[in-house]
């Protein structure tokens, strides 16, 4: 129950302190111990803390709920391979003190939150939690993640039980300023990413206690990849991967199972990409134990022309997309859009339109309809239009390094 000594506003750096112990307390009371600064340096650092991102509830002047939106770009490779940066805000932190729950404060919030990134001209927004609890907000799971599990028996029957490679392995150090930069570098080379400050590279690479190691190839930087032990199942988990050469995939997975210090005396990992990553999970699929497709996040869309344009871009810049077109229209709970999906001898894209559409959707459905691989598959409507079939799903992944 609100009292006339609750106050909505915004957490500003005098409110730092107050904030990160806040956090700590909610988090370490409803799961495992927390340490923000140690989780998530890349947010909780007190330099890099971003204003006007933190909504609160004050009750006697004190914080008793929270939650953070914090500002973040999608950059996209479009069809002139022209990068486009589409504005998005993640959602994390969303917090409320044991003694002050029932009183109808994360409601408040998210929807303030929610309203002020539709007034901002935010494009999406993404956020990790259980799912019905968020799909109240808008927030659909979506997205194409494939989890390879791989062994040590996957890699011995794969080079052979005698094998011998040129590669090593080097731990990232925030030192290591030549090494960043080129990770950075090779980031930057991805057709679909979350946009990484230089300055904060290292901070965001460890976040979720994760360790960065570089790959050397005859003295030279081949790639690099990040590990952490996932505490939801205690698992061994290569988050991200990249190499300019990905046929040596089974070579950087040998050595690192060769260093056993670094997998804590485990025998198989999980190594994720993006669905579409194609020659990525190629060379993954073809060694490893087993795979499991899983949604990347839980995603809210704000602005379903502009990024289904530049993702069906995207796409048509490596796959091939039958002629066709297809008038969806959204409603949300405050508006609708009606957009127009193409692919003719113009090119492909998306744009609005005042066409009769052929398929109505609430917004949580059309989340799933334009972006989730299972509903690409099962779905009549896509399954029976080679344009869809083709067209859909959209690309749309979110690197574990990148959430909040």
């Amino acid at each position: 129950m609100l009292t006339m000594k609750t106050v909505f506003d915004k957490a500003g750096i005098e409110d730092y302190d107050e904030l990160i112990d806040f956090i700590n307390f909610v988090f370490s009371n409803a799961h495992a111990p927390h340490d923000f600064l140690i989780l998530l340096p890349k947010l909780y650092k007190r330099e890099y803390f971003p204003k006007g991102s933190h909504y609160i509830a004050r009750e006697d002047g004190k914080i008793k709920a929270l939650v953070g939106a914090y500002p973040l770009a999608l950059e996209i490779l479009n069809e002139k391979n022209d990068i486009v940066s589409l504005p998005g805000r993640g959602i994390g932190a969303v917090s409320v003190h044991p003694y002050f729950r029932s009183r109808g404060y994360m409601k408040i919030l998210m929807h303030t939150a929610l309203e002020e990134m539709k007034r901002d001209g935010m494009v999406f927004s993404f956020l990790y939690g259980q799912r019905q609890r968020y799909e109240y907000f808008g927030y659909a799971p979506t997205g194409g993640a494939v989890s390879f599990n791989c062994t040590e028996t996957n890699i011995s029957h794969t080079l052979g039980r005698q094998w011998q490679t040129g590669l090593s392995l080097k731990k990232v150090q925030a030192e290591d300023t030549v090494l960043l930069d080129q990770i950075q570098m090779l980031h930057e080379a991805k057709n679909l990413r979350l946009h990484r400050s230089r300055d904060r590279i290292f901070d965001i690479l460890s976040s979720w206690k994760a360790e960065i190691y570089s790959i050397v190839e005859a003295g030279g930087f081949a790639g690099y990849f990040i590990h952490k032990i996932d505490n939801w199942n205690n698992s061994s988990c290569i988050s991200e991967i990249q190499l300019y050469d990905l046929s040596l995939l089974p070579e950087v997975l040998g050595l690192f199972f060769r260093c056993k210090k670094h997998l804590g005396q485990r025998d198989s990992v999980n190594v994720f990409a993006g669905l579409h990553e194609r020659k990525k999970i190629s060379v993954l699929s073809g060694f490893s134990e087993s795979y499991v497709q899983i949604p990347v996040c839980r995603f809210s869309v704000f602005d379903y022309p502009r990024l289904t344009d530049v993702l069906l871009q995207s796409k048509a810049a490596s796959e091939k997309i039958k002629e066709g077109a297809f008038i969806l229209q959204i409603n949300d709970s405050d508006s609708s859009a009606k957009i127009r999906l193409f692919s003719d001898n113009t090119g492909v894209g998306a744009h609005e339109t005042d066409e009769k559409p052929t398929l109505t959707l609430n917004s949580l459905d059309a989340v799933r309809f334009l972006f989730c691989p299972l509903e690409a598959s099962s779905n009549p409507v896509i399954r029976e239009n080679a344009f869809l079939s083709d067209a859909l799903p959209l690309p749309l992944y979110i690197e574990n390094a990148d959430g909040v």
